[in-house]
């Protein structure tokens, strides 16, 4: 599972499947679909935005080792990766229609959110979303990310694309573009629990003065 993640963070442009067009468009969310993706996005915008809140400056810039990321650094990322994967999504759209994939279940969606969480399998990020501390505050980032994430959130209610039939080749199978958009909002929860990672650290500041002064 973790190729999956590889695949959606790769430099690389993304390889898509050529099919012919399918007979019937059978690929619009259904509303269970909608329902679990919005469900996620949530979920994951209401976690990450509280593992952020109310850090002082000494907290938000704090690093575990020379090699690790900052709580700062962590939000950047998440920041940045919410337009790249959601690009990737759109990516797919711009393909031929498929036939909708055995793989297209609800199962197969839940195993894709658990295994993009799965912080056991390390990945490195590709240069467009490698933080470069953009984000003084935790305020900042909190303000741009409810942005970009409020983006989403209103394309997936909305949309009646054929995201379920539109079909990118990684290296682990076929992926529609409804399931990237769920590793879009699992991305985000995986880095919201390397921030936890880092505020769980022995060394993480306790006290400080408050954010901003």
């Amino acid at each position: 599972m973790h190729k999956l993640l590889t695949l959606i963070l790769a430099a690389t442009p993304f390889v898509v499947v050529a099919a012919p067009q399918a007979e019937t468009t059978t690929g619009a969310m259904t509303d269970a679909e909608r329902s679990y993706l919005l469900a996620q996005l949530d979920e994951s915008k209401k976690n990450f935005l509280a593992s952020i809140e109310g850090l002082t400056l000494a907290q938000w810039k704090f690093k575990a080792g020379p090699d690790r990321w900052s709580v700062a650094e962590c939000a950047e990322h998440i920041v940045k990766a919410e337009p790249y994967i959601f690009g990737a999504s759109q990516k797919f759209l711009q393909t031929p229609a498929v036939p909708r994939l055995a793989s297209a279940t609800a199962e197969v969606d839940e195993k894709i959110v658990a295994g993009v969480k799965d912080r056991s399998h390390k990945i490195k990020a590709p240069e467009p979303i490698v933080p470069a501390g953009i984000y003084a505050t935790p305020a900042d980032a909190a303000q741009a990310f409810i942005a970009v994430r409020a983006k989403t959130i209103e394309y997936v209610k909305t949309t009646n694309d054929d995201l379920r039939t539109h079909v990118g080749q990684g290296p682990t199978g076929p992926m529609d573009a409804y399931q990237f958009l769920l590793l879009l909002s699992a991305h985000s929860a995986r880095h919201t629990e390397q921030i936890l990672e880092v505020e769980a650290d022995p060394n993480y500041p306790k006290t400080a003065t408050a954010t901003g002064q």
